[in-house]
């Protein structure tokens, strides 16, 4: 309370000479007061003690007085020249009134209208010389800085009111005064003025009068920068007074850019960048704002040989000196990039610039301060717009090939290179700045950074063999990781060679392995097969020799290293045509005769495959490079890796050819593998099958598949899926006499039933044919072992195969109906996947005869929901999941699909049995809780469950209260207002049943939707007898939690809302 009484006693007890705004810049109610000014200010300012606001209602009156006795309107407009002509006379000797007067006129001024003006123009005039004469007086120096701010601030105003186009001569006078003002030595009457002069230009040259206007503006530049010109010219020192006017006018001409004349902007240009001196002075931070400015709006082939020597200005300014603001350098960077930028058609000028620049700021490259950041990604960016990679030789013998004009390029690039290495070696360790500027000249150079990056990388491993932080030796991993993207893995080992000393047993440069595992892309299989093999081949035989632990740990790390570098050198090879039958040799090999290497040998098939068959399916490799981006901190985005290039679509599918004709032979040879191995091989091998499944085709995996069927003795299963009835009862029938039930046959099937699940999703209608007939008939063996992944195969056709699936509906419906899961967890989970996939293929379909097939598997949803804990966690998941595929379809009837499971779900709703009524109402909840707003668009949904709160049943009413609570934790309130008298309605009767737990559970929705909607809107709705009651609940929310019986007792359970407290709304 104190501080509202004390903030108009501030406010009275102001300074009215203070820098201070005016009085208020909230424009002035006139509409109220009928247009009267004066009672408009009155209203504002009536009660306030403050000299300053006494004294402007006071030189309102008094002008008011005047202009009734003339009988001129009480308008703004009128009140302007009896205000000027007073504000005129009252001068330097009456400081107070003329401030009063001067705000009056800031206050007013903006309520006449300029465009069209109301003034008419010889009153306009005739205020506009008048107040310019004013500022223009020596007396106006004398008055403090508010009054003159508020005269240069009204004057802004009254110059738009003038006829430019009729009369220059009226705007001529109030111009010059604020261009004088824009310079002034106070900053607040400066930077008025300042944004006066630039409305004015912007309405001049509307007007068509910008030349003149630029005229005015270059002619107040020139008088003002002439002596700082000839202090430059003359090598004398600017003293912080001489430059003060001339840094002012720097800093209005910005400003006024973008209202020049072209004529202007080239003669402002041609003087400014004649300040630039290589020395600091204190003009140097205005001078590079105006000229870069002045760039952005100028054409180069107007001013290229200005731009070209501005350049040599400021690459002279760039060399380190202490007393340079490190700002200033930045700025000068970003002027000699848009410099370049500017004449990048007109002129090869960065073989000069570049080199001279780089070596000038190279310095600030390792000081390790923020500027060492801001210069590096101004130089990054240089680099980038200004150096093409496609210009320079990619080997030194091409040099001597090259005109003179090509070795030029060549000779500022070396000279660059040369600058950054000599920098790197004066660093103990290299920071960052640095290491970002190598990074991207790696990787803009690509394949040609060999020919001039070469000894930067040798010293950069050198830094990576003697570093041991890990932040520091991230960066320079980075660094050498695009030398390896660059110029290829070939070129960094014959650099940085990886050589094993059997007789030391030591292995040279061995911390580049994990690199080129990171980095490798786009190499050469024939690489990796005569130069990595070997070596990783003499690794392993050494380590087999050696007893000692800890020198054979070494030697099994650095085999297992160079191993795992067969994936990497399968990103995107560039020889898969000519090396894969030699690497598809080494990959049987691997997997017969190592038992360690296959999880390399299945990635690199599968980064082979994958990567292939990626390429041949579109001519961007946008993807790749967003993976080649991600490997590096700072996430360079523009940048090309010309060997990926060459990787072009057609050459994809050329290879993808190549690939396919090998598949065979591997499909054979990782399938007999797979056969024999443990399961836990046989997970990653499954990996390979399935690429290799995709090559070679349904055909060959046909022939393989019976093939094995032979070979395993299975002939007798039958194969085809309609050479069998399917009949239920044969499902309980037990042969004693089979010979399939033995743990061998079973197992056999097994093995069998993982393949299928491998091959489904490339299996044509043949092989489906197959695949389906051997897993109907391991359903049909009343044995369980094989169930479990006959239906997991089983699962997988019908997702990959939906057609299939539903030529095939009734014999797969009768085999699911028939399986008993029991105590089998896993067996009744790929039933119900396989119910997931059934159901969705079903009701997108949408026929008659297939929806009443439909509710016969939501029928056994809805009876695992009420079944033991772990069946019905299985069938919420099914549940949501069949919801999530519905709503994420990219059919233009995806909204209809959900809406017609909803009203499938609900028809459960009127059986006569309480079991299956509470399990839908559940399903329902579940639902709801995943889209609830859909929930609103399916009719009559809500209205179905409030129904049920009144059912006999208890647990259909348990349900239902479940279903509300759901509802309404999980709507928005704008939603819940339509449902709210509804909802009270039906709960409500049951708060006076404390069993079960219903009179907590409505405490709980009802404090709820209190918290959501309001206390007065659920009262508002809530019946007469029962409003004590919803009284109670909402003090029991304040704190008194005794209020409402029962309620305190409860548990905190309902504080979660989640799938799993789902289930025991059921």
């Amino acid at each position: 309370m104190k501080r509202k009484q004390r903030a108009p006693a501030a406010a009275a007890n102001a300074d009215p000479d203070s820098d201070g705004e005016e009085p208020s810049q909230t424009p002035l109610p006139l509409e109220s007061f009928s247009g009267d000014a004066c009672a408009a200010l009155t209203a504002r300012y009536g009660r306030s003690a403050a000299p300053q606001h006494r004294h402007l209602l006071a030189s309102a009156a008094a002008i008011r007085s005047i202009l009734l006795d003339d009988g001129l309107p009480l308008t703004p407009a009128s009140y302007l020249p009896a205000a000027v002509a007073a504000l005129r006379a009252a001068g330097p000797a009456d400081p107070a009134a003329a401030s009063a007067l001067a705000s009056l006129l800031a206050i007013l001024l903006p309520h006449i209208p300029s465009s069209p003006s109301s003034l008419p123009p010889d009153a306009a005039s005739e205020s506009a010389s008048a107040l310019a004469a004013f500022l223009s007086s020596p007396d106006a120096s004398q008055l403090p800085t508010g009054t003159v701010r508020s005269v240069v601030k009204s004057l802004g105003h009254l110059t738009l009111h003038l006829d430019a186009a009729a009369d220059w001569d009226a705007v001529a006078a109030p111009l010059e005064a604020l261009l004088v003002a824009s310079v002034d030595q106070r900053a607040k009457v400066r930077k008025c003025a300042q944004e006066s002069v630039e409305k004015l230009f912007a309405y001049l040259d509307q007007c068509g009068c910008a030349k003149k206007a630029s005229n005015a503006a270059v002619g107040m530049f020139e008088k003002h920068i002439s002596l700082a010109q000839s202090l430059i010219s003359s090598n004398s020192d600017i003293s912080e007074g001489k430059d003060t006017d001339a840094a002012h006018m720097l800093g209005a001409m910005v400003t006024l850019v973008p209202y020049l004349s072209k004529k202007a902007r080239k003669k402002v240009f041609s003087d400014a960048y004649q300040l630039l001196s290589p020395c600091f002075t204190p003009l140097t931070r205005h001078v590079l704002r105006l000229l870069a400015t002045l760039l952005g709006h100028l054409k180069a082939e107007t001013v290229e040989s200005e731009v070209e020597s501005l350049v040599s200005s400021v690459v002279a300014y760039l060399p380190y000196n202490e007393k340079k603001p490190d700002d200033t350098i930045v700025a000068a960077l970003h002027l000699m990039k848009s410099c370049l930028d500017k004449l990048v058609g007109c002129s090869k000028l960065w073989v000069e610039v570049l080199p001279t620049a780089f070596e000038a700021v190279s310095g600030y490259l390792i000081l390790g301060r923020k500027c060492s950041d801001d210069v590096a990604k101004v130089v990054q960016d240089c680099i980038d717009s200004h150096i093409d990679h496609s210009v320079f030789v990619t080997n030194e013998s091409q040099l001597s090939e090259c005109d003179a004009e090509d070795l030029s390029d060549q000779a500022a690039m070396k000279s660059i290179c040369l600058t950054i290495n000599s920098r790197l070696h004066t660093c103990a360790y290299p920071p960052d700045s640095i290491l970002t500027v190598v990074l991207v000249l790696f990787l803009k150079l690509g394949e040609s950074s060999f020919v001039f990056m070469k000894d930067i990388l040798l010293t950069l491993a050198q830094f990576a063999m003697k570093m041991d932080k890990e932040s520091q030796l991230k960066s320079v991993q980075e660094c050498i990781g695009a030398a390896v993207v660059a110029m290829g893995p070939d070129k960094v080992l014959s650099l940085v060679p990886i050589a094993f000393d059997e007789d030391r047993l030591t292995c040279s440069n061995s911390w580049l392995l994990p690199i080129l595992d990171k980095y490798t892309y786009g190499a050469s299989l024939q690489l990796f097969l005569e130069h990595i093999v070997p070596l990783a081949k003499s690794v392993q035989n050494a380590s087999d020799r050696v007893k000692k632990g800890r020198k054979r740990k070494d030697l099994q790390s650095w085999t297992d290293q160079l191993w795992n570098l067969l994936p990497s050198f399968c990103r995107y090879p560039v020889d898969v045509h000519h090396s894969f039958g030699s690497l598809s040799k080494l990959l049987v090999e691997i997997l017969k005769c190592d038992e360690c290497l296959y999880k390399s040998a299945v990635k690199a098939l599968q980064q082979l495959v994958d990567g292939t068959r990626r390429l041949s399916s579109s001519s961007q490799n946008v993807e790749i490079y967003m993976e080649l981006s991600a490997l590096f901190s700072s996430k360079p985005i523009s940048f090309k890796c010309p060997r990926l290039e060459r990787c072009s679509k057609k050459q994809a599918c050329k290879d993808l050819k190549v690939l396919a004709s090998h598949s065979a032979n591997l499909l054979c040879t990782f399938a007999d593998y797979f056969l024999e191995s443990s399961p836990e091989k046989r997970a990653h091998l499954k990996v390979a099958l399935r690429c290799l499944g995709q090559l070679s085709g349904s055909t060959n995996i046909c022939e393989l598949f019976v093939s094995l069927v032979k070979r395993f003795d299975l002939e007798d299963t039958q194969l085809e899926s309609d050479s069998q009835e399917c009949k239920t009862g044969e499902v309980d029938r037990k042969d004693e006499e089979s010979t399939d039930t033995t743990d061998e046959l079973n197992n056999r099937r097994s093995l069998l039933l993982d393949l299928i699940s491998t091959f489904a999703e490339v299996a044509g209608e043949d092989l489906l044919d197959k695949l389906f007939g051997f897993i109907k008939s391991c359903l049909l063996n009343s044995s369980m072992p094989c169930h479990s992944k006959a239906l997991l195969a089983l699962s997988i056709i019908m997702k990959e195969h939906d057609e299939y699936s539903m030529a095939h509906l009734d014999e797969i419906l009768l085999l699911l109906h028939g399986i008993k899961p029991a105590l089998d967890k896993t067996v009744l989970e790929s039933q119900l996947l396989c119910y997931q996939h059934l159901l969705v293929h079903m009701i997108k379909v949408d026929e008659e005869n297939t929806s009443r097939k439909a509710f016969l598997i939501l029928n056994e949803l809805i009876v695992a929901l009420k079944s033991k804990k772990e069946s019905r966690k299985l069938a919420y998941d099914v549940l949501l999941a069949v919801s999530a595929n519905l709503r994420s379809s990219e059919s233009n009837s995806a909204d209809s699909n959900l809406q017609r499971l909803f009203t499938m779900v609900m028809g459960y709703l009127s059986t006569p049995s309480p079991h299956i009524v509470s399990g839908a109402i559940a399903a329902l909840s579940l639902l709801i809780y995943s889209d609830a707003n859909f929930c609103m668009e399916v009719p009559n949904l809500i209205q179905s469950v409030l129904v049920l709160l009144q059912h006999k049943a208890i647990e259909v009413t348990k349900a239902a209260l479940g279903f509300v609570k759901v509802l309404v934790t999980s709507l928005q309130p704008e939603k819940l207002l339509n449902l709210q008298a509804d909802i009270m309605s039906g709960i409500l009767p049951l708060s006076s049943c404390t069993k079960h737990h219903f009179k907590w559970k409505v405490v709980l929705i009802v404090e709820i939707l209190i918290r959501k909607c309001g206390f007065d809107a659920i009262n508002l709705v809530t019946p007469d007898k029962y409003k004590d009651f919803v009284k109670s609940v909402e003090e029991g929310r304040k704190g008194n939690h005794n209020l409402v019986d029962g309620a305190e007792s409860e548990p905190k359970e309902h504080e979660q809302h989640d799938p799993k407290r789902l289930e025991k709304t059921g």
